[in-house]
């Protein structure tokens, strides 16, 4: 069934703008220990300043924003498929897989941050895109549905999970049988990687690549994007 524009219906709290709402989990019954305290703090600033962020994230030196639409071809979307764009910012990738989509798919922009949401509820609503969510969710959950996603877009943002665990025990819940998770995050490598990298990322590809094999996801494949220089894709399934 499908609901009104830029809203959803799944068992969340709507919070006071009927268009973004507010992922509500459990917490687990042994909590996780923070992997990196800190790290969201900017995103969880309550005066986050959008154009800032789009100062950053939205600009051809940025190698995810520069090689945008050769990403968007190598996940093989299909019309009518429900992606979630995990720690969606400033909605660059939602924009993208609304269009590809089609009117009959539908995309999550699930964030910790209510302002860069409200930028994406927003935006949707002025250039039109009816098959947008926003959800603001935990640290520690992407507050979907139990088996309603097709795809989950994970960008730059997987070094961003401070409880990584449990987290993704949420993300393979929400994801369909045969679901695809897509990974692109920095290349971290001593001597390597810049110092912004080394100090930035907590870990480097395979470290990352244990933690969402041990989650329950299947490794398919590495792709090469070619104009990657400091950022890695990898793609798993829910088998």
């Amino acid at each position: 069934m499908k609901t009104k524009p830029w809203s959803l219906v799944i068992p969340l709290t709507l919070a006071a703008a009927a268009t973004l709402l507010v992922g509500k989990e459990n917490p687990p019954a042994t909590p996780e220990t923070s992997v990196r305290p800190g790290i969201n703090e900017s995103y969880l600033d309550p005066n986050l300043k959008v154009d800032d962020f789009l100062k950053r994230f939205e600009v051809e030196s940025r190698e995810v924003f520069h090689e945008r639409e050769t990403v968007v071809k190598a996940l093989n979307i299909r019309k009518g498929m429900t992606i979630a764009d995990i720690g969606a910012g400033t909605g660059l990738y939602t924009r993208l897989f609304a269009e590809a989509t089609g009117p009959d798919g539908w995309v999550h922009a699930v964030d910790i941050s209510a302002p860069l949401l409200q930028h994406i509820v927003e935006r949707a609503k002025q250039e039109n895109h009816r098959n947008i969510s926003a959800i603001l969710c935990p640290d520690n959950s992407v507050s979907l549905p139990p088996d309603s996603v097709d795809i989950a877009f994970i960008c730059d943002v997987y070094h961003h999970f401070e409880y990584p665990a449990t987290t993704l025990k949420s993300l393979v819940r929400c994801l369909k049988k045969g679901g695809t998770v897509v990974v692109i995050d920095f290349i971290r490598i001593e001597g390597v990687s810049s110092d912004w990298v080394l100090g930035h990322v907590r870990a480097g590809q395979e470290v990352f690549r244990k933690e969402i094999e041990d989650a329950g996801l299947t490794f398919v494949e590495e792709v090469k994007i070619d104009g990657f220089k400091e950022n890695y894709f990898l793609r798993f399934t829910k088998p």
